[in-house]
């Protein structure tokens, strides 16, 4: 029993090790989240874009703004981040992002965190980067890529100094089929969660908006472009949400762009990479 338990410590130590080693030398070298956060503490910037990754690779900032935005986040992280960075700076012109998706159910179902780096209480440092919860759950994905990618990773995401997150790809590089099944699929991901949860959602936006119009913003919702074949697999059923949107805008006096059909050329619809590191999987949502 004694060699079995330190046959299977000595183990768990090497995988540790290795574990840590990738993520010093491969990982963490082009972590776009470290990026983000730098970006997040440093910059005073009064014209900022806040969302997903949709704001993240579909707005490039210029003209003095900077993007906030990052994959996946949800109504909560926007409003954490609106109430964070304008706490001590007047607000100037601001982007919120404003799609349907936001209310789909897994994210509804998420459960909200700010940021350990700027919590009251950061968790007690270990001084290694596998015990970080964000790092540990993506740990096999790491290393099946490390493999598959002839034992290194790279990514493919370039960060801008404002923030924003540029990506290769091309959808309309699919056959119409393929691009069809993608979008279906993508729509199944993007269901509204129960109403309920959606209400409380959309208060907290609305709360966020008010917040933003009452110290004086320059408010614009965006809904941003998408690919035909997802706006078709979604079809009326995101008609309600982007109707509380329009509403939101005439109620505060905030501007509204409907940008989802914007983009007539499939070709200039990108393709959002799923992962930090180099994953190529077609995806509708841009």
């Amino acid at each position: 029993m004694f060699r079995m338990l330190s046959a299977f410590a000595g183990t768990l130590a090497i995988a540790v090790l290795a574990s840590e080693a990738l993520l010093r030398t491969q990982v963490l070298p082009q972590d776009s989240y470290a990026s983000h956060v730098s970006i997040l503490e440093t910059t005073d910037r009064s014209d900022v874009a806040f969302g997903d990754s949709r704001t993240a690779r579909g707005f490039v900032a210029g003209e003095g703004f900077v993007n906030l935005a990052f994959p996946s986040e949800g109504i909560s992280h926007m409003a954490w981040k609106v109430e964070r960075h304008f706490a001590e700076r007047q607000p100037g012109r601001v982007i919120l992002q404003a799609d349907p998706h936001l209310f789909a159910a897994y994210r509804l179902n998420r459960r909200f965190e700010p940021y350990p780096e700027f919590s009251a209480e950061p968790a007690a440092a270990t001084g290694l980067f596998v015990t970080d919860p964000r790092h540990r759950a993506r740990l096999p994905g790491y290393w099946t890529r490390f493999v598959e990618n002839g034992f290194s990773l790279e990514s493919k995401v370039i960060q801008t100094p404002d923030g924003a997150l540029l990506s290769p790809g091309d959808f309309s590089d699919l056959d119409p089929r393929a691009q069809m099944l993608q979008a279906k699929k993508r729509a199944i991901t993007h269901r509204a969660g129960p109403s309920q949860q959606v209400m409380t959602a959309q208060a907290e936006y609305s709360k966020m908006l008010d917040a933003l119009v009452e110290r004086g913003a320059d408010v614009c919702l965006v809904s941003y472009p998408v690919s035909q074949p997802y706006l078709d697999a979604v079809g009326y059923a995101s008609q309600g949400h982007i109707r509380f949107f329009k509403g939101e805008s005439q109620r505060t006096g905030a501007r509204y762009v409907d940008a989802r059909s914007a983009v007539s050329n499939p070709s200039f619809s990108a393709i959002p990479i799923t992962s930090t590191l180099k994953v190529q999987r077609p995806s509708p949502e841009l």
